[in-house]
């Protein structure tokens, strides 16, 4: 298979310098058997915006997008695409982890057949570029022969090629290798941008959420918990369904006295006022630090320790029983039993009362 690194822009057409369709949902709800899925979401997309849904399974964002896109009727609220409801709403193309094919047809003829149906005099050629933005090689390949990711990126590529106002990806991605789904990622996500194409965007790995979105939303049982950049929502540590979706936090003991905040033998700031007396300190593993025998801290051995390539995340338990998550330079190897020493970065603590 071909993978191209970077495709040129598509040609400055009136279909591709028009503005995304904005996106609104008013109290909408939805129920199966009876248990709520969607529960009174009220949501606002500004056109051409990139939203990524994501929360733990079962959050209720793949049956959002359904719909959104039509494929699902909500029981109760109001869905307004390009300003327009209900039947008279345009319809927003989806691409899902597994995407049905037809049994037979080839790649490119395919995929120039959706750009043909929307008037695009260059098809054939618009096909061969969306191929390329995919990393698709192969285009006279039989649809129905393609492996599972060559199946993704062909029907990205097809949903593309129509032009579309507004984009519906649920995992779309997923069945990539990590360093291809990546590099696919990007030249999807540039391509995005430059036809302005409003964008919902579910997707199960957080880092790929927070690369490619606007807004990051985040869902738990139905409900939209939070929302904003993926700047904001990363920061809420003190919110534990936010905090533990976007990445893994600790809980650590401290005691808050005026302005600080006392944590294994260091004083920390504290990020917001607090009464005084004992708390959680939470905290994201990068604000964890390895240091030397004889600097104030606590004592900890190692339990486990996962490469992440750059870095290295290692579980660890403190000597007075608390396990931490530490993420540190790959460098520093840490193996299970070792003895090590850690302590907070001075950075402003966020911290829950405890009692």
């Amino acid at each position: 298979m071909t993978t191209v690194r970077s495709v040129d822009p598509p040609p400055s057409t009136g279909d591709s310098a028009r503005a995304g369709w904005a996106i609104s949902l008013q109290g909408v709800s939805r129920s199966r058997a009876g248990n709520p899925v969607l529960r009174d979401i009220d949501l606002e997309i500004r056109s051409g915006e990139i939203i990524a849904f994501v929360g733990p399974i079962g959050c209720g964002a793949s049956t959002l997008l359904r719909a959104v896109t039509g494929a699902e009727r909500p029981d109760a609220g109001v869905i307004t695409v390009d300003g327009r409801a209900g039947a008279a709403a345009p319809r927003i193309p989806e691409v899902r982890d597994r995407t049905p094919v037809a049994r037979f047809g080839r790649v490119g003829t395919s995929i120039a057949a959706m750009a043909r149906r929307v008037g695009r005099p260059d098809a054939e050629a618009e096909a061969t570029r969306l191929a390329q933005v995919v990393g698709l090689g192969a285009l006279d390949k039989l649809v129905h022969r393609l492996a599972h990711g060559d199946r993704q990126r062909w029907a990205l590529a097809r949903a593309l090629a129509t032009g579309p106002g507004a984009l519906a990806l649920d995992d779309p991605l997923a069945a990539l290798p990590t360093a291809a789904r990546a590099e696919t990622r990007d030249r999807v996500v540039h391509e995005l941008r430059a036809r302005r194409v409003t964008t919902l965007w579910v997707t199960r790995d957080t880092a790929e959420a927070a690369a490619v979105a606007d807004r990051l939303v985040v869902m738990d049982r139905g409900r939209v918990i939070a929302a904003g950049s993926p700047d904001e929502l990363y920061t809420r540590v003190d919110d534990a369904v936010v905090a533990e979706v976007l990445g893994p936090v600790n809980a650590v003991p401290g005691i808050v006295d005026g302005s600080i905040v006392e944590v294994w033998g260091r004083e920390v700031p504290l990020a917001r006022p607090a009464a005084d007396g004992h708390c959680e300190v939470i905290v994201r593993p990068e604000n964890v630090l390895v240091i030397g025998s004889e600097d104030p801290g606590m004592d900890a051995v190692v339990e486990a320790t996962t490469f992440l390539g750059s870095a290295r995340r290692s579980t660890v338990r403190t000597s007075d029983g608390v396990q931490v998550v530490v993420e540190h330079p790959s460098e520093l190897r840490l193996d299970p039993e070792d003895h090590i020493r850690v302590a907070l970065a001075p950075a402003p603590a966020t911290i829950r009362p405890i009692g």
